[in-house]
């Protein structure tokens, strides 16, 4: 494929341009506004699940347990006092759960020291209720009495309240939401108003609100207002960036239009379309396509401003820039389109978001730009030429030619030095570790992770859970002693799992079992012998009829209401990938081995994190595996050589390496995020091979040697590569000065990326090029 050809065909596009430039600016005024009215119905949203595969075993056993046990989202309140039995403490818990009931959307019912449920020893049997049902003594006789009957239940102490009576939950169960990524954000902020208001601030005792549905809105709140200021500071960057290295009032004007309409077009088509965008990752498609246009715009203002130097004839220039520049570009984009789209192969909701979105940032950004540069550029009068100059060239371009030719003369060693640090990097990948932990994903510079840091290092304070759920396809199954024997058995090996939390000696694990015992044991004269399960098939049928009519709703928590099916809670100290997937599988093996008969799944949050584990490592490897064989096949088709597209394939592969050996050695977490930044990078890291391959290519055509076709690109386009890569990392440095963790994480990854990438492309790919030769000329001229 000859480039002059090409460029021929760009050239002529270019004219068209020129001469029809008033009908291009109507008919693109035109789409802009149309995908700008979809604005008004645009919407971003994220849930954990947004990450569990469509379809999945995982995600279908989460629905299943919803349908049986009610919502798993809940609002929690740990609170702290020197004795939450104290009257003032109680009267505020009483007042405060019964306003989150009251107040909060989809309120199920509050459980808190002042509502519990507790069986005692009544004429004729025994009743379940709460020890405060007629209110809340004032008498400290009385209240001491209340305190030690709580203390005494086991099934309570160290799960509702701690031993030493400073901290006590109150928590709220919620209703199914509707829509659960709007609704917990509702829940949230409305919780969040009662629990942070002056009614319940007092020196006396501290409030420290978490739970899945108040930190969900906490997290979403954090990361959309982080995404304004990343955005702010984008545009911030990009118009000093304009300004820096254009230094013309259209130059600058039109690449931050450019931007705008086509951010803007792509969003507001998703807009009208109904199509969601992703709270989470929405930064990056729209600071990529801000970095991009620049990138883009640059190239063409550059190779205007050279022959505009030559010639002094505007319009000519324009035409020349297009010509020159036009199908680089428009290949660069199309690998980088292509990289981004590797993300829809990992079918995942919020990749398959990003990459959509992300490739079409890119193209709209790149039509606005091909479009909009000449035309205003073709604007205003012609000058006379600059005399001594290199043809068009300034004193830094100059420089770059003087690098290139220490580039070829050095050729040999530059490569053999460039695959020294290749080899390096490989054993790095291999300590990458996948971890979805929510805490390390925020981290701890972000206020409401270091409050969730403080709650769980309380006695009974916890933010990581699985349910073990056991489901017999006949009725009253768990009325039979065995299964509920059984049931205890799992609990206690469930007890002994590396993750699960130990307090004082007693595993935080609970299921019906606990108040079976506690029934059984009060109506034995609360003869702590009795605290174990019946062994009649009556006595235990008979205890959990008292329960049903004492408190039904308490006893639907633990058990199905046709008693066939039950779950295990397990809270875990930390969140430690490898380890939970192994406690996981540990527990579910434990769970067979106890019920061979009865289906057995593992669900809630630690659950669906494993499962995202896996979910990540396959999806990064069809991301970025499908990135490079669609790269590398576009390489070769475009130099229509299998040896030449993978040499090209080298320099860029060489940035991928460098990140994966940062992440390896470093110990950072590959997670959700993280993912994401080895396929971009490839995509993006391409876009300068391409530029210098192809104007390399241009100059054997016409006669060139290789030494004088490297050193020749260097003058024309060296400085303008190592511009755009400029721009692009001040773009990702915004990252950097993030709060959250992952977002840090992206700005530095994706500098250390694009920066080793240019650095590559400056040194590894001329001298592969130079001494392989592999455009087809042979000899040296």
């Amino acid at each position: 494929m000859k480039v002059s050809k090409i460029n021929s065909f760009f050239r002529k596009i270019g004219e068209a341009q020129i001469k029809h430039r008033w009908i291009c600016l109507i008919v693109l005024l035109a789409v802009t506004l149309f995908c700008l009215s979809g604005m008004r119905n645009f919407r971003s949203e994220s849930t954990n699940e947004d990450w569990i595969v469509n379809g999945s075993e995982i995600q279908k056993n989460s629905d299943h347990f919803k349908d049986v046990f009610g919502n798993d989202q809940y609002v929690l309140v740990l609170v702290q006092a020197d004795d939450v039995f104290s009257y003032d403490v109680l009267s505020m818990i009483d007042r405060l759960g019964d306003k989150l009931e009251q107040e909060v959307p989809f309120a199920e019912k509050v459980t808190s020291l002042t509502t519990i449920s507790i069986p005692t020893g009544v004429e004729g049997g025994l009743d379940i209720k709460s020890p405060y049902d007629d209110g809340i003594p004032t008498d400290p006789e009385e209240l001491a009495q209340k305190k030690n009957f709580i203390l005494s239940r086991e099934s309570i102490v160290n799960n509702l309240v701690s031993d030493d009576s400073k901290e006590t939950w109150i928590s709220l169960k919620l209703r199914p939401f509707e829509n659960e990524s709007e609704d917990v954000l509702v829940v949230g902020h409305e919780a969040e108003k009662i629990i942070m208001s002056d009614e319940f601030k007092s020196d006396s005792w501290t409030l420290m609100p978490i739970g899945s549905a108040y930190t969900t809105a906490e997290k979403t709140d954090t990361i959309s207002t982080d995404f304004s200021r990343r955005i702010m500071l984008g545009f911030i960057t990009m118009l000093i960036c304009l300004i820096i290295f254009v230094r013309s009032p259209s130059g600058v004007i039109v690449p931050f239009i450019a931007t705008l309409c086509g951010i803007g077009t792509v969003l507001g088509f998703t807009g009208l379309l109904n199509i969601p965008a992703d709270s989470d990752l929405m930064s990056l498609p729209l600071l990529l396509g801000m970095a991009l246009s620049i990138g883009y715009a640059l190239h063409y203002i550059n190779a205007f401003k050279m022959h505009f130097r030559q010639t002094g004839k505007r319009k000519e220039s324009v035409i020349q820039a297009v010509e020159e520049s036009g199908w680089p570009i428009l290949f660069t984009v199309i690998t980088t389109a292509v990289s981004l789209l590797s993300f829809m192969f990992a079918n995942i909701r919020p990749m398959l978001w990003l990459g959509a979105v992300a490739a079409s940032v890119v193209m709209m950004v790149y039509i606005y730009v091909v479009v909009l540069i000449p035309i205003f550029l073709s604007f205003g009068k012609d000058k006379n030429p600059v005399i001594n100059t290199v043809k068009g060239a300034t004193k830094a371009d100059l420089a770059f030619e003087n690098f290139g030719k220490k580039i070829v003369k050095r050729s040999k060693i530059v490569a053999a030095f460039s695959f020294v640090i290749i080899l390096a990097c490989i054993p790095g990948i291999f300590k990458m570790e996948v971890n979805m932990d929510y805490l390390k994903f925020m981290g701890n510079k972000v206020p409401f992770i270091q409050r969730i840091e403080k709650v769980l290092a309380t006695k009974i304070g916890n933010l990581y859970s699985y349910d073990i759920m056991i489901e017999f396809e006949e009725e009253d199954a768990f009325k039979n002693p065995e299964n509920m024997m059984a049931l205890e058995r799992l609990e206690e090996d469930l007890g002994k799992l590396r993750m699960t939390k130990i307090t004082n000696g007693k595993p935080r694990v609970r299921s019906i079992t606990r108040m079976v015992k506690e029934m059984y044991r009060v109506l034995n004269n609360d003869d702590p012998a009795f605290y174990t399960i019946p062994s009649e098939r009556d006595m235990l049928t008979q205890l959990l009829f008292f329960y049903e009519i004492s408190d039904s709703s308490a006893l639907y928590d633990d058990l199905s209401e046709t008693y066939n099916a039950a779950h295990v809670h397990v809270e875990i100290t930390d969140y430690n990938a490898n380890i939970i997937v192994d406690d996981i599988n540990d527990a579910e093996a434990s769970a067979r081995k106890y019920f061979p008969d009865a289906k057995v799944c593992v669900v809630g949050t630690v659950a669906e994190n494993a499962a995202m584990n896996a979910t990540v490592v396959i999806s990064e490897l069809k991301s970025f595996g499908s990135s490079f064989v669609m790269i590398a096949i576009l390489l070769i088709i475009v130099f229509g050589s299998i040896r030449t597209g993978l040499i090209a394939m080298i320099p860029n592969i060489a940035p991928v390496l460098l990140i994966g050996a940062v992440m390896g050695y470093s110990h950072m977490p590959l997670d959700e995020v993280t993912m994401m930044i080895m396929p971009m990078i490839l995509g993006i890291a391409v876009d300068d091979t391409i530029h210098f391959s192809n104007h390399i290519k241009t100059k054997l055509e016409v006669g060139k040697s290789y030494g004088e076709a490297v050193t020749e690109s260097f003058r024309e386009i060296g400085k303008t590569m190592g511009t755009t890569t400029f721009i692009l990392c001040a773009m990702f440095l915004m990252y950097t000065f993030s709060p959250i963790t992952a977002m840090f994480r992206i700005g530095l990854l994706s500098m250390i990326g694009l920066s080793s990438a240019l650095i590559a492309d400056y040194t590894l790919t001329p001298a592969l090029i130079y001494l392989l030769k592999p455009l087809g000329k042979k000899d040296e001229q």
